[in-house]
C-alpha cells in the first residue's frame, strides 16, 4: 500500500504480520489526559460519520473500549509503569462516563452525541472494562476493581430497557449476543455463577432465532441480523460482527459444558472464513454480507472494511485454542498478511476500499481497538523495547489517499481533504479535541473554522490522468500511502 518515493516516503518491505508497536503507538495518540479515546468515528461498514449527521463529534466512543482489554494484555505480558498509568486513566474514564440512567455516555459512535442510548455500544463499553480486569486487575486496587464491577452491573440493569435484559424478538443479533458476552465475562471476573442458567437460556434462544445453517455451505452457519427477515428476506450479519456471536458461544461451552455451543461457534467461524474473497491486491478480505430470501441467496463483498476485522478474528482464534483447526488457522494467517499489506507506516490500517469517500482512508480508533484485541493476543512477549517504541512520538507526517479523499495527520492535527478542484471534503480536527469542523468556502455565510482546528501546512494533492501529485510546498517529512491510485510525487 505504501509508495516508495523519497524523501517523502520510506521504502517498506512486505511482511506477513502487522507492526503491533506502531499500531499501539498510533492508537494511544488519541487517548486524552483524562483517559478518553478520541477519534474520527468513521463507520466503514455503513459509510457514515458524525459529519453526515451534522454532529461533528470526535470525542470518546464506547465502541473503542475493547482496547482496554488489549492494552491490559500487553501490560500483563510486558509490564511498564508509564503505559500502566495510561491504561488506568482509560479504565477510569470508561467506568466513570455514565449518564443519569446508568447507560454509558458517548454511545453514538458514527452518529456522535446524537444518540444517547443503544445496546451494542453499552455492551462494548462493559466488554472493554471486563477484559481489562481479566488481564490486568493486579494493576488496580481492590476498591477500584469493586467500583468497576458495580458500574458494569448497574449498566446491565440499565439495559433492561432492551428486552427486559433478555434477547428481544426484534433485537439485532450481534447486539443481543454482545450483552450475553458481558454476562459471561462478569461471571468470570467475579466468580459469581448464579446467572449461568439464564445465560444458557439466552444462548438457546439466540441460536434458534438467528442462526441460518447452510451459508455458504453445509458446514457453515450465518446469523440473521434481524430475525424477522427470515420470512421475506434480508441480510445476514456483516462479517466483522461475528466475534460478538462466537465469543459468548465459546464461553458458554466452556462454562456450561454444552458441546452444541462450541459446534455453533465453529459453524460461524467457517461462515466468515469461507465467505472471504481476494481483492485486486491479492489480499484476503472479509465479505460484506449475504442476502438470503426464500428463493435466492446472494453475496456482497464490497465496499467493506479492512480495519475492524479484529473481534471476529479474536473469536476464531479462541475457538481454535479449544478445537484446533488448520483451515481456520490458515485463514487467520492470511488476514494478518492483509493487515500488514494495508498498514500505513504510522501504524493505522486503511479503513476500507471501494467506497470512494473518506470511509476508505479515515482511520477510526474504534475499529482499530477491535484489531488490537486480536493482535495484542498474538504477542506472547511484545519484547523489552515494545513500550519504548510505543511511547516515543512519531515525528513524521502520515498521508493515506484515494483519488477522491485524502487523510493526513501530524502531531495532534488531522484532516480529511479532497484533491485540488474537488470540494466535498474539508474536515479538520485535533486528537485532543472532542469536536471537529468543516472549513467552508469563503464566499459562504458559514462561521469560519476554529483556528485551533486548522492544520498547519496541510498537504494538498492534485488528481491527474496518471495519478496524484503533491502541490503544497511544505518540506515536512511525510509518508504517503495510496489506495487504488498512484502517487507521482511533488510538482
Amino acid at each position: 500500500m505504501t509508495d516508495t518515493l523519497k524523501p517523502e516516503t520510506d521504502v517498506t518491505t512486505p511482511t506477513t504480520a502487522p507492526d503491533l508497536a506502531h499500531l499501539t503507538r498510533w492508537f494511544l495518540t488519541w487517548v486524552t489526559d483524562e483517559g478518553a479515546i478520541n477519534g474520527f468515528h468513521n463507520h466503514s461498514v455503513w459509510g457514515t460519520n458524525p459529519a453526515t449527521f451534522l454532529d461533528w463529534t470526535s470525542g470518546h466512543a464506547a465502541f473503542s473500549a475493547p482496547a482496554l482489554g488489549a492494552v491490559a494484555q500487553l501490560l500483563a505480558a510486558q509490564p511498564d509503569d508509564r503505559a500502566a498509568e495510561v491504561w488506568r486513566r482509560m479504565m477510569r474514564f470508561q467506568s466513570s462516563a455514565l449518564q443519569d440512567d446508568d447507560q454509558y455516555k458517548h454511545v453514538g459512535f458514527q452518529v456522535g452525541e446524537s444518540a444517547t442510548t443503544g445496546l451494542i455500544h453499552n455492551a462494548t463499553g462493559s466488554i472493554g472494562l471486563l477484559l481489562g480486569l481479566k488481564h490486568a486487575r493486579h494493576l488496580l486496587d481492590d476498591a477500584e476493581v469493586d467500583r468497576i464491577v458495580d458500574v458494569v452491573r448497574r449498566n446491565l440493569v440499565a439495559l433492561h430497557s432492551f428486552g427486559g435484559g433478555r434477547p428481544a424478538e426484534d433485537g439485532t443479533c450481534n447486539q443481543e449476543y454482545a450483552r450475553v458476552w458481558v454476562k459471561l465475562l462478569l461471571s468470570e471476573v467475579t466468580g459469581d455463577d448464579s446467572g449461568l442458567a439464564e445465560i444458557g437460556e439466552d444462548l438457546d434462544v439466540l441460536i434458534a432465532r438467528h442462526h441460518e445453517p447452510g451459508v455458504p455451505d453445509a458446514d457453515s452457519s450465518g446469523t440473521w441480523r434481524q430475525a424477522e427477515d427470515r420470512v421475506t428476506g434480508g441480510i445476514l450479519e456483516p462479517a466483522e460482527y461475528y466475534g460478538l456471536m462466537i465469543m459468548p458461544l465459546l464461553l458458554g461451552h466452556l462454562r456450561l459444558g454444552e458441546q452444541r455451543y462450541l459446534d455453533e461457534a465453529v459453524r460461524l467461524c467457517r461462515h466468515v472464513a469461507r465467505s472471504a474473497w481476494t481483492d485486486a491486491d491479492g489480499q484476503t478480505r472479509f465479505h460484506r454480507y449475504w442476502y438470503v430470501a426464500p428463493s435466492t441467496t446472494l453475496k456482497s463483498d464490497t465496499p467493506m472494511l479492512i480495519a475492524g476485522m479484529g473481534l471476529s478474528l479474536h473469536g476464531i482464534r479462541e475457538v481454535c485454542r479449544v478445537r484446533p483447526d488448520a483451515e481456520l488457522e490458515e485463514f487467520m494467517a492470511r488476514c494478518r498478511a492483509t493487515y500488514a499489506h494495508y498498514q500505513a507506516p504510522a501504524g493505522y490500517f486503511a479503513s476500507a476500499t471501494h467506497w470512494g469517500t473518506e470511509a476508505d482512508v479515515a482511520p477510526s480508533t474504534a475499529w482499530h481497538a477491535h484489531d488490537l484485541v486480536f493482535l495484542a493476543d498474538d504477542a506472547e512477549d511484545p519484547g523489552p523495547d515494545f513500550w519504548t517504541t510505543v511511547l516515543t512520538p512519531d515525528e513524521r507526517q502520515s498521508v493515506l489517499m484515494t483519488n477522491r479523499a485524502v487523510w493526513a495527520e501530524h502531531g495532534v492535527h488531522w484532516c480529511i481533504r479532497s484533491p485540488l478542484t474537488a470540494g466535498d471534503l474539508h474536515l479538520y480536527g485535533r486528537k485532543d479535541r472532542a469536536v471537529f469542523g468543516r472549513d467552508f468556502f469563503a464566499w459562504t455565510d458559514k462561521v469560519p473554522l476554529d483556528d485551533e482546528l486548522r492544520y498547519p501546512e496541510a498537504p494538498l494533492f492534485l488528481e491527474t490522468n496518471d495519478g496524484m501529485r503533491r502541490v503544497d510546498t511544505s518540506d515536512r517529512p511525510t509518508d504517503v500511502s495510496t489506495l487504488g491510485t498512484t502517487y507521482r510525487g511533488a510538482l
